[in-house]
C-alpha cells in the first residue's frame, strides 16, 4: 500500500437537536433566515446553504473590546470601545438531528443561543456521550477496526500501589485493550488508529464530551465524518 498522508486535522463538537414542530430543511432554513446578521444584535447568520439535507450556516459575531488611550490635551487616560468581528460555521444535519461545528465550545454555545432565538425556544440540545468505550463500539459497529495508540488515565494504580495520572503510548494492542477494560471509567483521553476497507487509515482522539479530533486524508474527510456521525 502507498504511504498515507493525513493532511487534514479538525476538532468537531456535536449536540443532538430536537425541534418542536419543525422537521424539513425548508422549515429550518426559513426560521434561520429570520436571524440574519445586523449590527444592533451583533450576532446573526450571514450565509445559509443546504447540501444533502444538511444546513450549513456562517455566523458573524461582534465582540466589544476595550483599549486604553491617553488624551494629551486633557491629561487623562480614556477607554475606547473597539468592535472585533469574527466568523464561524455550524451545520445542522436534519436526518440525524445533529448540530456540529469545528468552532470552539464558546462559539458553539453562541450558535445554540442564536438557534433558540430562531425557533422561539422550541428547540433543545442534548450532550452526546463520547467515552472511549462508546466510541470504540460505534466504530466497530460500522465495520471498521480501531487500534488503541495512546491512553491517558486519571486514576491509574501502579503495581507498587501508587495512584495518579498516567499516559502511555500503546505498542501492543492487547495491552491497550486490557487497560481500556480495567480503567474504562477513568480514561480522559484516548487516541486510536482506525482501519477500514473503504477509507485510508485515519486517527481519532477523544478527550471530552461531545467532541473528537480527526486526522485523515483531506479527500476522504467528509466521507469519514458522514459515516461517524450517522451513529452518534
Amino acid at each position: 500500500m502507498t504511504s498515507i498522508t493525513m493532511d487534514k486535522k479538525e476538532t468537531l463538537i456535536f449536540n443532538k437537536v430536537e425541534v418542536e414542530g419543525f422537521s424539513s430543511k425548508e422549515q429550518v432554513v426559513e426560521k434561520m433566515r429570520r436571524k440574519m446578521y445586523n449590527d444592533k444584535n451583533g450576532l446573526g447568520f450571514t450565509n445559509i446553504t443546504v447540501e444533502d439535507n444538511i444546513v450549513f450556516a456562517t455566523i458573524l459575531l461582534r465582540t466589544p473590546s476595550y483599549i486604553r488611550s491617553y488624551n494629551e490635551k486633557e491629561g487623562v487616560f480614556v477607554q475606547q470601545v473597539v468592535n472585533i468581528y469574527g466568523e464561524f460555521e455550524v451545520a445542522f444535519d436534519i436526518d440525524h438531528r445533529l448540530l456540529f461545528s469545528t468552532s470552539p465550545s464558546a462559539k458553539f454555545s453562541k450558535a445554540k443561543t442564536l438557534l433558540r432565538e430562531c425557533f422561539e425556544k422550541k428547540i433543545t440540545f442534548q450532550n452526546i456521550e463520547m467515552t472511549a468505550v462508546n466510541m470504540l463500539n460505534r466504530i466497530q459497529c460500522q465495520g471498521m477496526t480501531p487500534y488503541i495508540m495512546d491512553l491517558s488515565i486519571k486514576r491509574y494504580r501502579s503495581p507498587e500501589g501508587a495512584i495518579g495520572r498516567y499516559s502511555a503510548h500503546i505498542e501492543d494492542c492487547s495491552v491497550g485493550e486490557e487497560l481500556l477494560l480495567k480503567y474504562s471509567d477513568s480514561i480522559n483521553k484516548i487516541t486510536i488508529l482506525v482501519k477500514s476497507d473503504i477509507y485510508p487509515d485515519f486517527i481519532l482522539s477523544i478527550a471530552s464530551q461531545n467532541s473528537f479530533t480527526i486526522k485523515c486524508e483531506e479527500n476522504y474527510y467528509w466521507q469519514i465524518i458522514n459515516q461517524l456521525k450517522s451513529n452518534l
